[in-house]
């Protein structure tokens, strides 16, 4: 019985099949590696490029939060009194010299002297040399003001080349707030620029924005942001001093055009002042214009100085009367502070749309015209005629304020913001007598970005 236990327990292991694993390493599959290798460089490359460029558009929103730029100043120029207005004589001379000569207490016979001496002494070419010599001095100063002002523009032309077409003129530093520098310039050469390059007296150049124009006058100002200067240019530059056109005669005394009288930037031309009477015919302004003899370019710009340096015009020629054609001539810049200022600031002028004049003393007198702003014409479309305000209207009054001149209806109508809503009282000629009659208007503006 063990015998056949034994043999049976012998037939089953030998039945039995054992089973045994050996573990083999997986095959590398070198395809499958390299693509997920370039994926991975791919991805990181990727996030990297996300990356750097979110922080170039967030680095400057953190930098404003963390480091605010100060506020630019308010550009404000003095207000002109009468006080203020030059004489003849300090337009080219020095106030401590006028005072040097009034200061003098001569004797009679030592005044006939010096005048026996001038009357004899020969003016020589040297002397000439001199005086010219010191009339550059002046003009080398007042043009550290000066910039050229460039607009580029993409075009294309009939074959649709694309190119770059540029057009120059000049532009006067007229302030600095501290961040900027503020350029004025007529927009026609930069309204429609897709970038504006500004360069300056050291031929160093940065570039320049819009700040705000003037659709009336055709003068914007440009910005120029003070970090994108070199210090050495900061300090070579200079702010243009804004003398007065505010005189009570000029005409016949000697100033300097300077910028681009001639068409080519950086020319200078002298001469004397032949005309300063006329007032432009702009709408809602009393701009004066002053025409000199000197033989300028229909497409001159700049400005015109006195002989201390000081701006008394810009230089604009499309409003030069037509027998003039070749003659420099300039808006005066006294009229045009109050623009310069809101233009810098951003601010938009009220617009009404109306020329007018003053109504003369003796007039009011000898025709029985009552005081006031005499309306000459009011533009199509404009906010005037839209309200009813018509040509031959007297202006006596914007809501209590009274009106005796056209020069203070431009004055008042100044401190409105567009679409004010303002009461116009006019005086309107009736078949016997003229009447009152009270006119809402809803003014617009007379600004572009």
């Amino acid at each position: 019985m063990p015998q056949n236990q034994d043999e049976n327990n012998r037939e089953k292991l030998a039945n039995t099949a054992f089973i045994s694993e050996k573990i083999k390493q997986r095959p590398i599959n070198r395809k499958k590696l390299l693509m997920r290798t370039v994926i991975t460089i791919s991805l990181a490359v990727i996030f990297g490029i996300v990356a750097c460029f979110t922080f170039l558009f967030l680095q400057p929103v953190f930098s404003d939060k963390l480091y605010p730029e100060k506020e630019p100043e308010t550009v404000s120029f003095p207000e002109e009194s009468a006080s203020d207005e030059l004489t003849p004589e300090e337009m080219f001379a020095d106030d401590s010299e006028i005072a040097a000569v009034e200061a003098m207490s001569l004797e009679e016979s030592q005044k006939d002297q010096i005048d026996q001496a001038i009357a004899a002494y020969a003016f020589s070419s040297a002397d000439y040399s001199k005086m010219m010599a010191s009339l550059k001095s002046v003009a080398d100063e007042a043009s550290r003001s000066i910039v050229q002002v460039t607009s580029i523009t993409n075009d294309a032309n009939w074959f649709n080349s694309s190119f770059e077409s540029s057009g120059s003129t000049s532009g006067l530093i007229v302030a600095d707030s501290g961040n900027y520098y503020y350029i004025l310039v007529h927009a026609d050469v930069v309204s429609d620029a897709e970038s504006i390059n500004v360069t300056f007296c050291d031929n160093k150049s940065a570039e320049a924005e819009i700040k705000l124009s003037d659709s009336v006058t055709g003068l914007c100002v440009l910005t120029v942001r003070k970090s994108n200067m070199t210090a050495e240019t900061r300090s070579k530059i200079a702010t243009a001093v804004l003398g007065s056109s505010n005189t009570s005669s000029f005409t016949g005394l000697p100033v300097i055009a300077i910028g681009n009288p001639i068409g080519i930037q950086g020319s200078i031309s002298y001469g004397i002042v032949t005309s300063e009477k006329t007032t432009l015919d702009l709408v809602d302004t009393a701009y004066k214009l002053i025409t000199t003899d000197i033989n300028g370019s229909s497409y001159g710009s700049g400005a015109i100085i006195n002989l201390r340096g000081q701006v008394i015009g810009i230089i604009d020629m499309a409003h030069r009367p037509q027998d003039l054609s070749d003659n420099i001539c300039a808006i005066g810049i006294t009229e045009l502070k109050a623009l310069i200022e809101n233009l810098s600031n951003g601010k938009e002028r009220a617009y009404l749309g109306i020329h007018g004049s003053s109504v003369p003393t003796e007039v009011q007198q000898s025709q029985n015209i009552p005081a006031g702003a005499y309306v000459i014409k009011t533009e199509m479309g404009s906010p005037a005629m839209r309200a009813g305000i018509q040509s031959g209207d007297i202006i006596k009054a914007i809501g209590s304020d009274e009106i005796l001149t056209y020069e203070q209806l431009i004055n008042r109508l100044a401190q409105f913001s567009p679409d004010d809503i303002i009461t116009v009282t006019v005086r309107r000629q009736a078949p016997t007598d003229y009447i009152d009659m009270e006119i809402e208007v809803t003014l617009s503006g007379s600004s572009t970005e």
